[in-house]
């Protein structure tokens, strides 16, 4: 039987943790595989890992494992510690959600129908938060697509193979979601409409969005100095253009070069030695990162098995 992890990484979530393993154990006990649900309790300042700590489980193909992290690390490091620990397992598969519930159990039968790809992610379908939050988070993804030329609609939640586990565990990222999005494997999509969160305030408010969508555009790196380049070929025909107008009022009709010719030319001479330069010194900074020895991710938890089935 093929045994899958399930990582989960915690912040202050005692309110809702019981809640949630309740919802989780109704849908794998349904399910013919080995589960563990490695709990990654991030520091928490409040009585999470106690809660962790009470879970049971009376099936016989459910594991829980905690991670205590020596402190608290970030969603996105503490996602990377889980991979740590699976990554000296024998998982065939595992998944990542997050702990508030909002990442829908229920999509994990459907995940599950997908273990022949190396990546399964889940695209957010309908939302639950309130409007200015939808708002913002549309125009995030629209500038998004207009940047970088792809959707990200898709966050943690997803399925990995495996190959990918190494690769996420030992690489660096600081957006999972667009770090595996850019990895050449065999991977899927699955649409699933997001939950209401458990118990709580949610954790992503408009400055974590904020924080969110940046660390998006670093994975991208690459793509993002791309668009400097296409902008700096714009603004060298814009300047094209211009000259050919100018030279062609001065000498061909003889008629006065009108004043605002020069500012814009200044402004788009301007905007094109800024565009080089940010793609020159972007380029730099891509080529000392890639040269830069991979350092071996230090392990900040000792696993504490909770209850042992399998």
């Amino acid at each position: 039987m093929k045994k899958v992890a399930i990582l989960l990484p915690c912040y202050n979530e005692s309110s809702g943790i019981v809640l949630l393993h309740n919802r989780l154990l109704e849908i794998l006990e349904t399910q013919p595989f080995l589960f563990e649900l490695v709990y990654i309790n991030d520091g928490s300042l409040d009585d999470t890992n106690q809660h962790i700590q009470a879970l049971s489980v009376h099936n016989k193909n459910i594991n829980i494992t905690l991670l205590p992290l020596a402190f608290n690390m970030g969603h996105q490091q503490a996602i990377q510690q889980g991979l740590l620990y699976a990554q000296t397992q024998t998982f065939h598969h595992v998944i990542i959600m997050d702990a508030d519930g909002e990442d829908n159990p229920e999509a994990i039968p459907a995940l599950l129908q997908h273990t022949q790809m190396d990546l399964v992610q889940v695209v957010r379908g309908k939302r639950n938060e309130n409007w200015r939050f939808k708002f913002f988070y549309r125009l995030y993804q629209g500038l998004f697509k207009l940047v970088i030329g792809k959707r990200l609609n898709f966050g943690n939640f997803c399925m990995l193979s495996p190959k990918l586990v190494t690769i996420a565990a030992q690489g660096s990222f600081v957006h999972l979601a667009a770090f595996l999005d850019n990895q050449a494997c065999v991977k899927t999509k699955i649409k699933w409409d997001r939950a209401q969160r458990i118990a709580g305030t949610s954790k992503m408010g408009f400055k974590n969005l904020f924080y969110h969508a940046v660390n998006s555009f670093v994975e991208n790196a690459q793509s993002l100095l791309f668009v400097f380049i296409k902008l700096s070929m714009v603004l060298i025909l814009g300047i094209l253009v211009l000259t050919g107008f100018i030279l062609y009022k001065k000498y061909a009709i003889h008629v006065a070069v009108p004043g605002w010719s020069s500012t814009l030319m200044a402004t788009l001479f301007n905007s094109l030695l800024i565009s080089i330069g940010v793609f020159v010194l972007g380029s730099l900074q891509l080529n000392i990162l890639s040269k830069q020895p991979l350092k071996k991710k230090v392990i900040q938890f000792t696993p504490v098995p909770i209850i042992k089935k399998w």
